[in-house]
């Protein structure tokens, strides 16, 4: 719902509408190092939020937590650093 520069990054406020039509609000914080660590700065910084929460949804199998930092879903998940690379 918003994105707001930040020093050393971005944060972005997230509505996640869940099948059966619930909706849960969320905070993601992405470093500038995470961004370039994933797409080397060739997608656009809500590109690769939008990607992360994404792949954390259909890989996680607890609840998104209300606010998380990028960084955590790379210890969540060691393989989403290949992952992102290739879809980004």
């Amino acid at each position: 719902t918003s994105e707001q520069e930040r020093p050393g990054g971005w944060s972005w406020e997230v509505l996640v509408e869940h099948p059966g039509g619930e909706t849960t609000a969320h905070a993601l914080t992405l470093s500038w190092l995470d961004h370039d660590y994933w797409c080397g700065g060739a997608s656009a910084p809500s590109r690769v939020a939008q990607a992360i929460i994404e792949y954390v949804l259909a890989h996680r199998e607890a609840p998104l937590p209300e606010c998380f930092d990028a960084a955590r879903a790379r210890r969540w998940f060691p393989r989403i650093d290949l992952d992102l690379r290739e879809r980004l």
